[in-house]
Parts: structure tokens; C-alpha cells; sequence
């Protein structure tokens, strides 16, 4: 009776086939068993189903987790030969030289962007080339080599060779692919910095150029003593005019960003060695691009040991600053001249997507970072669905266009009322008298302050996780003992102000430093914290105050620099405090509240995190 009156029902075998491909769906993207589990209670929830018992739901999650890797591992064995199988199981736990395990060594990130830094990057790479990595496990979705690569490197080697068939496979290739993904990203980072340092070395090292107020000024003298003879004819005057002009035109020096560039063919020797590496990588284009052919051309002159460009070779399309120094006279020079221009072509290739590498994370190409048109035509329903979208664009741009015009009425009338002047094609609103603040505010005020009295951190931190439960949602579970629940808040702690876990254990001494080490991996799943996150913040939009605080459908967004350690290889150095730093983009909503945050390389464009945090908004 209980579950007829609330509209609940048992499950049909077609509703039972439908949970399990949603499960198993969901299992491509989640590995955590106990956070399965709650998707699969809210899954039923939703469709208003009756909630099996747990084990009957767990004995559903491991059927699902054990097909995605017998699927997954029988994909490797298919594609991937048995001898290349064991030469790489074999290669992870191989020692290197300085005593450190093949899959550490591969698992680290570069300390700095240093020239021994990079050929180490490339000394990876060449070695899962050496692998045929780079030739299988391309059917294979990034989730599931980021996820099982993942697994593999939080266990030390000789525990990872102990896991049993076919998960060992599956890791292990896995691992590798994964590697050669953030290998070859990292490799191509680390160039893009050094084509910067080589720009800013240049800059630093051209002097001054003359002064163009004292050169106008002297020509401004001579035309005055000019005007002031009074024998010189009209025609004269102008033909006198005209040749001053003319000699001053002669003695304008050459532009800064000229001789920044002939310092440049000057400082190419040392990076040659890094243009000859990266010019091995695999790249692909577009059609029309003319780096890759100018790529090649430096690739075959270096096989030939040429230091002077053949004369049949010019590059006009590479940009016309360089074509002078590219077709002149001196071979020599027009040889460092095309590599420069290869190398700052090829550094904004990349950047705007002309140019990739199919084992790349961030620069590949356009058809993997988004959906390709066949895939897109399969799954854009779900999509659609998801985000709770029409399919049309002009179903949902009907009611935006509607709020367009009913503002542009707005403006126009308080225009007409001179309540806001148009000006320059700007808005200028009229200033508002300052009011007196309110008695009882100021007492109400008071009052609140009295009632709530002094709080201290670790008491709004419990309050709010027995409200949200976000410690259950790190966990994927229910925390089993304080120490657990502890460990969540000390994560947590520990990367949002940039402690090692040793100094967080000398605050919390209920917890040694490696039990806030393991707190911290658990805080380095990102959907994991995602998740939490959000709970906070829906509790927060919740109450009644946050009405008052502003709309719910706007957000700001910016960047705010975040002082770390330099041994962060994607730290840079903050221009106003001089301290390695990164980047920390935040979107914030009118009604308070971080509803995305993503960290970010200083000195680089925003626009992309600015849009990434907009599409990461799924309910709109």
C-alpha cells in the first residue's frame, strides 16, 4: 500500500535491462565501487523504482565492473601481439640506472622547463616508441586508460605485479598508453615555454631605440628654420620640405620587434637540438598549413648535416617578417631564419589547433577534443537530454531573445527618462543619493552578531558535512570512524592551502602523515570533489538568505594567482609578487558560491577556461 500511495514499483525486466546498461555505462566512467552503489539507489530512485538490498545492487556493480575489464582485456589481447604483452610487463618493473623503477620514472613530472628536463621528456617518449605503444590501444576511450593508468600508479611495482589476469594487462597497457599521452603533452608545454624564454632572452638582450618624440622634434625645428627664410620661392620651400622629409624618413632606425628577431637568429643554435626532437613527433594538419612542409624541409637538411639553406627554398608562407632574411644573400642566416620561423609558427600551430599529435591529451586534434559528426549524430539525444536542452537552437533561444528585447525596451525607456544616458556608445547611469543607513539595521545587525557569537572552522566544517554529508561523497560510503572522517577534512585541507602532509600532521595530531597522504589522493579524483563540491554549494543555494544575495542564473569569473611550491613544473613566476605561482579560475555565482574552479598556467589567454566553466554547468 506504502508503495503504490508514494508511486513506487518493482522492476520489470525491461526497466531491469534498462538499469543495467545504465550501470554499465556509468561503470566506463567510475571505477569506485561504493560511489556505483549510490548512482545505482538514485538511478532507481529517479525512475521511481523500488531500492533493491544492497547486496543484490553490489553483486549487479562487480558483474558490470568484471565485463568492462574482460571487454577491456580481451580488446588488448586481440589487438595487441602476446610477446609485445610481456616485453612491456617487463619493462615496468626494470630498473633504470639510478636505481628507480622504469614505471616511477615514467610516472613522474618534470621539475622545470630546463633544456636536461626536456630531453628527459623525449627520452620517455623514445622509449614507449621503442614499445609500439604509440601503435595500439587506439580504440581504447580515455576514461578507461586514464582510469586504469591511474590505478596502476598509486601501488608501488612489486605490489602491481601481484594483481591477477586480465587486470594486469589491462593496467599495464593502459599505463602506457596514458604515459605516452601526458609525456607528449608535457614535451610540447615545455617547448612552448622554451620558445618563450627564447623570445623574452632576445628582447632583453636589444637595446633601446631611439626616441621618437626627440627625432619628431628635431624635424619640427628644421621646418620652423625653413618657414622663417624669407627668400626661399614656394617652389623651393617644397622641394626643400620634401628633402628634409625625405632624410628624415632615411634616418628612422629600424623597429624593436626587427631587431629582437635578428637576436633570434643569432640564439637559435642552442634550441636546434630541441626543433630536431620535436620535429619527430607525428604531426598532423590541416591541408592549407604550411609549418609541417617547412618541418620536414629542416628535418631532411639536419639528416644532411646542412647548416646553409639551398636557395630553391623560401617559406613565404610562414610570415613575411621572415621572408627577407629567409630568400637573402647569406644562406647561413636565411638557415637560422627558418628555423626560427618554423619554431614560432609551430608554437602557434599548436596553440590554435592547425597542428596536432594523435597521442596527446590537450594537443590533438579538433575531431578528439570534441565529437566527431558520426558520433555526435548517435549520442546527441542523450546529450540533449542531460542538460535538460531542446534540440533546436531556436526553441532555446525563443525565451533569450524575449529577455534581448524586453531589456532593449528598458534601456530605451529609462533613457527617455534620463534615469541612464547613452554616451560614446556607453551606458552611464544616473548616481544614486547615498541613504542613511537604517536603525534597525544596524540593531538587527547587532543581534546577529550576538546570536551567533564566535565560530571556529572545525565547527562550521561539521555542521555543514552533517547537513550535505560531502565526507560520504569523498568516501563513497559512510566515513566507518572518526580517524576516516578526519582524513577526508585534512585531504581536503591540505590541498586548498598548499601543505605537505607533514606540516597538516603537526595541526591535526590525531593523524600521521601518511594516513593525510592517502587522505590527499582521495581528494586528487576530480569527479569525486567535483560531486562534493556542488553538494555545498546547492545546500548553500538553498537557504533562504542566498535569495537575497542576487539571481541564481549569473556568474562571474576570474583568475586569482595562487602562491606554490617551484617545484611545480606548470608554475610560473606572479608578476606582482615575484613568487612561482598558478593560476586558480574561478566562476562564481551572483549568489555567492565557486560553482567551477580550474587551475590554470599564468600568462595565458583565459578565454577557453572562461567558456569550459560555462559548458561545465549541466543544469542551465
Amino acid at each position: 500500500m506504502g508503495e503504490e500511495a508514494l508511486g513506487f514499483r518493482w522492476l520489470t525486466e525491461h526497466q531491469r535491462r534498462a538499469f543495467v546498461r545504465a550501470l554499465r555505462d556509468e561503470v566506463t566512467r567510475l571505477s569506485d565501487k561504493d560511489q556505483l552503489l549510490t548512482f545505482a539507489r538514485r538511478w532507481l530512485y529517479d525512475h521511481k523504482l523500488l531500492i533493491e538490498h544492497d547486496r543484490a545492487l553490489r553483486s549487479q556493480i562487480a558483474v558490470a565492473v568484471d565485463l568492462l575489464e574482460s571487454e577491456t582485456g580481451t580488446s588488448i589481447a586481440t589487438t595487441v601481439p602476446s610477446d609485445l604483452l610481456d616485453k612491456w610487463r617487463h619493462a615496468l618493473v626494470q630498473l633504470r640506472p639510478d636505481g628507480q623503477t622504469q614505471q616511477s620514472w615514467l610516472w613522474e613530472a618534470p621539475a622545470k622547463h630546463s633544456t636536461v628536463q626536456i630531453a628527459q621528456v623525449f627520452e620517455r617518449i623514445d622509449l614507449l616508441y621503442s614499445l609500439d605503444v604509440h601503435k595500439h590501444l587506439v580504440d581504447l576511450s580515455d576514461i578507461t586508460v586514464r582510469r586504469y593508468a591511474r590505478q596502476l600508479a598509486s601501488r608501488p611495482p612489486s605490489v602491481g605485479a601481484r594483481i591477477k589476469e586480465p587486470r594486469r594487462t589491462v593496467e599495464v597497457a593502459c599505463f602506457l598508453r596514458y604515459c605516452l599521452f601526458t609525456t607528449t603533452d608535457q614535451a610540447i608545454l615545455m617547448v612552448q615555454r622554451r620558445v618563450a624564454d627564447l623570445w623574452r632572452m632576445a628582447t632583453e638582450e636589444v637595446p633601446d631605440t631611439v626616441n621618437w618624440a626627440d627625432m619628431y622634434k628635431e624635424l619640427l625645428a628644421n621646418l620652423a628654420v625653413l618657414a622663417a627664410e624669407d627668400k626661399l620661392t614656394e617652389g623651393e620651400l617644397r622641394t626643400r620640405v620634401v628633402e628634409l622629409l625625405a632624410a628624415s624618413q632615411l634616418a628612422k632606425p629600424p623597429s624593436r620587434a626587427s631587431l629582437v628577431r635578428e637576436r633570434l637568429f643569432e640564439g637559435i643554435r642552442p634550441v636546434r637540438p630541441l626543433l630536431a626532437e620535436i620535429g619527430k613527433l607525428p604531426w598532423r594538419a590541416e591541408p592549407d598549413n604550411p609549418v609541417q612542409p617547412a618541418l620536414n624541409q629542416l628535418l631532411k637538411l639536419y639528416a644532411e648535416k646542412a647548416r646553409e639553406l639551398p636557395i630553391e627554398i623560401s617559406a613565404p608562407r610562414l610570415g613575411g617578417v621572415w621572408s627577407a632574411a629567409i630568400t637573402g644573400d647569406d644562406r647561413g642566416k636565411a638557415m637560422r631564419a627558418m628555423e626560427v620561423a618554423t619554431l614560432f609558427s609551430l608554437r602557434r600551430a599548436v596553440r590554435n589547433g592547425s597542428m596536432w599529435v594523435d597521442h596527446s591529451l590537450v594537443f590533438r586534434g579538433r575531431a578528439r577534443l570534441f565529437f566527431t559528426p558520426e558520433r555526435w549524430a548517435v549520442e546527441a539525444k542523450r546529450h540533449y537530454a542531460r542538460l535538460d536542452l531542446p534540440t533546436k537552437a531556436s526553441t532555446f533561444l525563443a525565451p533569450l531573445l524575449t529577455r534581448v528585447r524586453a531589456g532593449v525596451a528598458a534601456v530605451a525607456t529609462a533613457a527617455r527618462e534620463g534615469t541612464l544616458r547613452v554616451d560614446n556608445d556607453e551606458l552611464h547611469l544616473t548616481a544614486m543619493p547615498a541613504e542613511d543607513e537604517d536603525p534597525k539595521v544596524i540593531q538587527l545587525r547587532s543581534q546577529l552578531d550576538q546570536r551567533l557569537g564566535e565560530v571556529q572552522l572545525p565547527e562550521v566544517i561539521l555542521q555543514v558535512d552533517a547537513q550535505v554529508r560531502f565526507s560520504w561523497i569523498m568516501l563513497g560510503r559512510e566515513p566507518r570512524s572518526t580517524e576516516e572522517l578526519l582524513m577526508v577534512y585534512a585531504g581536503i585541507l591540505a590541498h586548498g592551502t598548499s601543505l605537505t602532509s607533514a606540516e597538516c600532521a603537526r595541526m591535526i595530531p590525531q593523524l600521521s602523515a601518511v594516513s593525510i597522504r592517502q587522505a590527499m589522493r582521495w581528494a586528487d579524483d576530480e569527479r569525486r570533489l567535483g560531486q562534493a563540491c556542488t553538494a555545498v554549494l546547492e545546500f548553500m543555494q538553498r537557504q533562504p538568505i542566498a535569495a537575497t544575495w542576487g539571481r541564481s542564473d549569473l556568474a562571474s569569473s576570474d583568475m586569482m594567482s595562487m602562491e606554490t611550491t617551484k617545484r611545480v613544473w606548470q608554475a610560473r613566476l606572479d608578476p606582482r609578487r615575484n613568487t612561482p605561482s598558478i593560476g586558480i579560475y574561478s566562476h562564481v555565482r551572483d549568489r555567492w558560491g565557486i560553482s567551477y574552479a580550474q587551475p590554470f598556467v599564468l600568462n595565458e589567454r583565459q578565454a577557453g577556461v572562461a567558456i569550459e566553466g560555462v559548458l561545465r554547468q549541466e543544469r542551465m
